[in-house]
């Protein structure tokens, strides 16, 4: 009985159902009739998409299914896209193949296109200004010690289980010396550059940024997503100029400058050009404008400047005050590995979570860390001689240059990154290209290494002219030094005539 009367009044409510939704329906077309506008709207819209939507979509990729002829007609027409370049055999005596098997002081010991090895070739092209990874043993007896204390690697990102003491002294240490409030290390002196400018430039801020920076800043730029215009290279006129633009545009559309976050983005001292930044100028523009400052100090912390703190110190301007974020890198004076960002608790801290080397990289192994302390000891040393050492080679290298009459010399006698530019009659940059890599051939041939410029172009804004890079440093003689100038000179003089 009770069976029977559940039966029913399932039954009827079944029935009912429909009269309910009819009456709940026009209740609510009266009450709210937007909301049934768009509630029937988006039902129209899945039925679209459920049954006539996909049907088409079946109909099309039936229609477009290709027969067996077909396929095997695309197949045999198919090539395959190369792995590599294409062999150029009328290239290939162009392009030298290097292993450097040894390093030993100022000299290599190199294998040239798989076939011999050359030893004491005079290396004039490393960026170990203070020769501290070829010289110093008590670089590679505390990078030992350290290995067999924790190991080769931390095994994960500085934000987990990656943060080892040495990592946190020479952090403090770098700070004191710089006489910042912080500092933030990375596992490699690359990611710190792009890392440090992608943490603090995002999408809709502005960048001002010399056409000459390097490949890392360069991608630190691209990372960021940020509106970017650049001002030639090392051109304070054209800098004032970008600047005075924004302003206009601010005044066009009505816009508050505080509204957008604005940075002006330069190196200390540029890897591919040798020349150095004026800090003091660039400092200047930005209060005007009411910028703040990124600056690169990799290639010129522990080369340029009285104590050895880069192109900021040399244009007597202080970390924090004149300059808010500083990037530098522990791989060329210093001979180790690693990078480090320097400034106020603001901008460390704000890197501990958005600096994507930090939080997501491997940090850099402890050894690296002790090698970059003992370096910063060496160079705080009162009888460390070795920024007078370079002082000596660099001024004896340019005095040297100056007697090569077929030469221009485009870096500044300041920076132990020497460039010189061909004075050839060159129609084309392949001309100049080969001209340069020729001389560099001749060079290597005469057991001098240097560099040929003409294969820096990838993630470049301006591709720098080719040149030839003499890189000096403080393990390099006067006779060295000399050797190597004698050695340019002739193979400048057979090349250009």
């Amino acid at each position: 009985m009770t069976g029977d009367i559940h039966v029913d009044i399932s039954l009827e409510t079944i029935q009912n159902l429909p009269n309910a939704y009819k009456t709940w329906w026009f209740n609510l077309l009266r009450e709210d009739p937007i909301h049934v506008l768009i509630e029937t709207c988006l039902l129209m819209f899945i039925g679209y998409l459920v049954f006539v939507k996909r049907s088409s979509d079946w109909r099309k990729i039936q229609k477009q299914r290709l027969s067996e002829a077909e396929k095997e007609e695309l197949i045999r027409e198919w090539t395959p896209a190369p792995l590599t370049e294409a062999y150029d055999a009328a290239t290939k005596d162009d392009k030298e193949e290097i292993v450097v098997h040894k390093v030993q002081g100022p000299k290599l010991t190199i294998e040239r296109n798989g076939q011999r090895w050359h030893s004491n070739v005079l290396n004039f092209a490393t960026h170990d200004f203070l020769g501290m990874s070829s010289t110093n043993e008590a670089l590679k007896d505390v990078s030992k010690k350290t290995m067999n204390k924790y190991g080769c690697g931390s095994c994960g990102p500085r934000g987990f289980y990656g943060t080892i003491d040495v990592h946190l002294e020479l952090e403090g240490k770098i700070s004191k010396f710089c006489g910042t409030h912080d500092a933030i290390m990375y596992s490699d002196g690359a990611s710190a550059v792009s890392s440090a400018v992608a943490a603090f430039a995002k999408r809709g801020d502005l960048l001002v940024v010399d056409e000459g920076v390097y490949e890392s800043l360069q991608t630190g730029i691209t990372l960021s997503r940020a509106t970017v215009m650049y001002f030639k290279h090392n051109d304070m006129t054209d800098l004032r100029r970008v600047l005075e633009k924004v302003d206009a545009n601010d005044e066009r559309i009505g816009r508050n400058q505080g509204e957008q976050r604005r940075f002006i983005v330069t190196e200390g001292l540029y890897k591919n050009y040798g020349d150095l930044c004026p800090v003091d100028e660039i400092v200047k523009l930005k209060r005007e404008f009411g910028y703040r400052l990124i600056l690169d100090e990799s290639f010129s912390f522990g080369a340029i400047g009285p104590n050895g703190k880069g192109a900021a110190e040399e244009y007597k301007m202080a970390f924090m005050d004149d300059v808010e974020i500083v990037t530098l890198s522990l791989e060329n004076a210093f001979g180790s590995v690693g990078g480090i960002c320097i400034g106020d608790e603001e901008v460390v801290d704000h890197q501990r979570l958005s600096g994507a080397g930090y939080c997501f990289s491997a940090s850099a192994p402890p050894f690296t860390a002790s090698a970059a302390i003992v370096a910063l000891e060496t160079l705080q040393e009162k009888s460390c001689k070795l920024l007078e050492a370079l002082t000596v080679s660099r001024e004896a290298l340019y005095s040297g240059l100056k007697t090569i009459p077929q030469i221009e010399i485009t870096s500044d006698e300041r920076s132990p990154i020497a460039f010189v530019r061909l004075l050839g009659d060159y129609q084309t940059r392949a001309e100049e290209e080969k001209a340069v890599n020729e001389v560099f051939t001749k060079c290597l041939d005469n057991g001098v290494a240097v560099v040929s410029t003409s294969h820096v172009k990838a993630l470049m804004h301006v591709k720098p002219p080719p040149s030839i890079r003499i890189t000096v440093t403080a393990a390099h003689s006067l006779s060295d030094v000399d050797h190597a100038v004698k050695v340019l000179k002739k193979a400048v003089g057979s090349v250009v005539r």
